[in-house]
């Protein structure tokens, strides 16, 4: 079988890594940056479902991410009028405790740089390529053998993945080729957008005699957001910030550090660029940082200011939230898998579950092609677009309208949340919970794993 060339060596990117080697598949990863390990400072909280966790478990990832995990206990929704100098309210709790009676597997809590650390430690460093930025795709027709060429000048043939994030470059140049041939769907000719713009951050190490929080062995996750029918006024120094849609997340990690991040909305949905562009970050921190510097946050008798000031410098990220489906996944031997085909909201850790589903099923079609190599590639392929695509845009969409339902103002919104949190009947979430988690999904060329 010809070699995958998987572009992007992110958390999806190794997943599918780590199953193409257990599966003995000939493989190498592209990856754009030039080091491979991230710094533990800073970086996002990833949410691991019991969805995936029996998949872990089969690989040999899960008993030591339990150890440098949390896991999540339930996630508390207060609400705020900012600006009244009343303390949030607890509006009603999600409870995630019944998971592990359901399916055997609590929803784990962990940092990104210490979740990609570990996986990057199951991926042979002389497969993994740094500084391999791909800038064009070559494939003259549908069944012909597929290039990534590389800004070195470097080139790697067989079965393209891209893996390589919402602002896909094999993504851009399939679809390229596809409009040029008046072959690219109406669909996917819409850039991605994004409505919410996220600041992000971890703290140092935290006392958790101060901190009620944190003293927990499982994780209290809080989530507050803003109250009231009309704009409030916050003071910030000399400026005034008028806003009234935001999230403010607080996830209690190990090592007694806390997790949080902001989420604002924007007056309307803006399209993402081609690029992602990086350098803006450092005025865009600065300026959220001064804009919510004097709102309350979930914390308990902490301003956003506090929670600053408790993270380390120059690690705080300023980004978009990017959503979006596209329909065109594969084409000849080309492929696309994750944030490059699908992004969802990362609630729930969704982004991070549905690219590893999509990993295993690739994995298990490639797996499937090596042993029967006279079946035709180009239809395997379509074949795991066609068992993905269903759950995938599901996953896109429910997590675009359960962050909606906690973003919405206005009495109706209260109400709603108010009624979705206390009176909807336990049977019912754990009937939605099910639906969320039946699937499973195991490698076929290893020993299952009992569920």
């Amino acid at each position: 079988m010809e070699k995958v060339v998987v572009v992007g060596g992110g958390l999806g990117g190794l997943i599918l890594a780590i199953l193409l080697e257990k599966a003995s598949l000939e493989y190498v990863v592209l990856e754009r940056s030039d080091v491979a390990k991230m710094p533990i400072e800073g970086g996002g909280v990833i949410t691991i479902t019991p969805q995936i966790q029996p998949l872990l478990q089969q690989l040999g990832l899960l008993d030591a991410l339990q150890r440098i995990a949390k896991p999540l206990s339930r996630i508390s929704v207060l609400e705020v009028d900012q600006g009244s100098g009343h303390q949030p309210k607890v509006v009603g709790t999600i409870d995630n405790v019944f998971s592990d009676a359901m399916y055997g597997y609590r929803s784990l809590v962990i940092s990104r740089p210490e979740l990609y650390n570990h996986l990057l430690e199951h991926v042979p460093p002389e497969k993994l390529l740094l500084g391999k930025q791909v800038q064009d795709v070559e494939q003259h027709d549908s069944d012909s053998v597929a290039t990534c060429i590389c800004t070195d000048g470097s080139r790697y043939q067989g079965i393209i993945v891209g893996a390589d994030g919402a602002y896909s470059s094999v993504r851009q140049s399939l679809y390229r080729r596809l409009k040029d041939n008046g072959l690219l769907a109406a669909h996917d000719k819409r850039p991605l957008q994004y409505r919410y713009r996220a600041l992000v951050g971890m703290t140092h190490p935290l006392d958790p005699n101060q901190f009620a929080m944190i003293a927990s062995e499982d994780s209290d996750t809080r989530v507050m957001i803003s109250h009231g029918d009309s704009p409030f006024t916050v003071r910030v120094y000399l400026t005034y910030c008028t806003h009234t849609e935001f999230q403010i997340w607080c996830v209690a990690m190990t090592q007694n550090r806390v997790c949080w991040m902001l989420d604002e909305s924007l007056k309307e949905p803006m399209d993402c660029p081609e690029v992602e562009d990086w350098s803006t970050m450092p005025q865009a921190v600065q300026e959220m940082c001064h804009r919510y510097r004097a709102m309350q946050s979930p914390l308990e008798g902490a301003l956003m200011g506090t929670l600053f000031d408790l993270t380390p410098a120059g690690t705080m990220g300023s980004l978009s939230r990017e959503e979006g489906f596209f329909t065109t996944w594969t084409r000849g031997r080309v492929v696309l898998m994750g944030d490059a085909c699908h992004k969802a909201i990362p609630y729930g850790g969704q982004p991070f579950v549905q690219a590893t589903l999509d990993a295993v099923i690739l994995a298990n079609t490639l797996y499937a092609h090596a042993q029967e190599p006279s079946r035709d590639i180009v239809a395997r392929l379509r074949s795991y677009e066609s068992k993905r695509r269903v759950n995938a845009k599901g996953a896109v969409h429910i997590t675009c309208r359960f962050w909606r339902l906690l973003s919405r103002q206005g009495r109706i919104g209260r109400l709603v949340r108010y009624l979705a949190l206390n009176f909807v009947p336990r049977i019912l979430l754990q009937w939605l919970w099910g639906r969320v988690n039946h699937r499973r999904l195991q490698a076929e060329f290893l020993p299952r794993v009992g569920i």
